[in-house]
């Protein structure tokens, strides 16, 4: 049957489908994009590590994609620069681990893991079904004290921003990240800061 641009895909049609559905939007997409877009900059790019930090760098240049990205979707540069961002911050992190492997450097289980992260003293991000967890959290096969403050003083916000907290120096840690405040020790330091950055400087 032929499918027509305005009739939506949905979730219960047949994964495979959806998949070459999907597949063939994007292609369309970076055909239309990459033909608009200097060789030099293209190879800019692929100088990026992953496959995903190419298109991130790619999408959030505006300059560089111009018509041919806003006749899409003006907002996309914008979603990439925030991929992009992300992707450097799990990288600053040391990357990430699953469960499976945390639960290894902690010696406690994978149900055990989750637990802790349920109760806002692991740090985690959502990758489609599974949580992954920065590696900058642990030291010595133990959670660094002071991440269960940072996760759940940032809640609200969610982990990404709170991954951000704890990787960006201030000057109110003489220029250290939160992170390092940590691990010389400088918990109540951090903990005065994120009082200050989740009230609005008002602690």
């Amino acid at each position: 049957m032929t499918r027509y641009a305005s009739t939506p895909v949905t979730a219960q049609e047949e994964p495979n489908s959806i998949r070459a559905a999907f597949l063939r939007r994007a292609t369309s997409a970076l055909e239309r994009i990459s033909a608009n877009v200097p060789a030099k900059d293209l190879a800019d790019a692929l100088s990026a590590p992953t496959d995903a930090g190419s298109l991130a760098q790619l999408l959030s240049r505006s300059d560089m994609v111009g018509a041919a990205i806003n006749d899409l979707d003006p907002l996309v540069p914008a979603l990439a620069r925030n991929v992009e961002h992300r992707q450097n911050l799990v990288e600053r992190a040391g990357g990430t681990m699953s469960a499976e492997d945390a639960g290894r450097i902690l010696g406690i289980s994978r149900q055990a893991v989750d637990k802790r992260r349920r109760a806002g003293t692991l740090l985690a991000m959502r990758e489609g079904s599974d949580w992954r967890y920065p590696l900058c959290q642990l030291d010595q096969g133990e959670v660094i004290a002071g991440i269960s403050d940072v996760v759940r003083g940032f809640a609200a916000a969610g982990p990404w921003i709170a991954l951000d907290f704890l990787l960006a120096s201030d000057t109110v840690l003489g220029g250290r990240t939160a992170l390092q405040a940590l691990r010389d020790g400088d918990r109540e330091a951090v903990r005065r800061l994120i009082r200050i950055e989740t009230s609005d400087g008002f602690a």
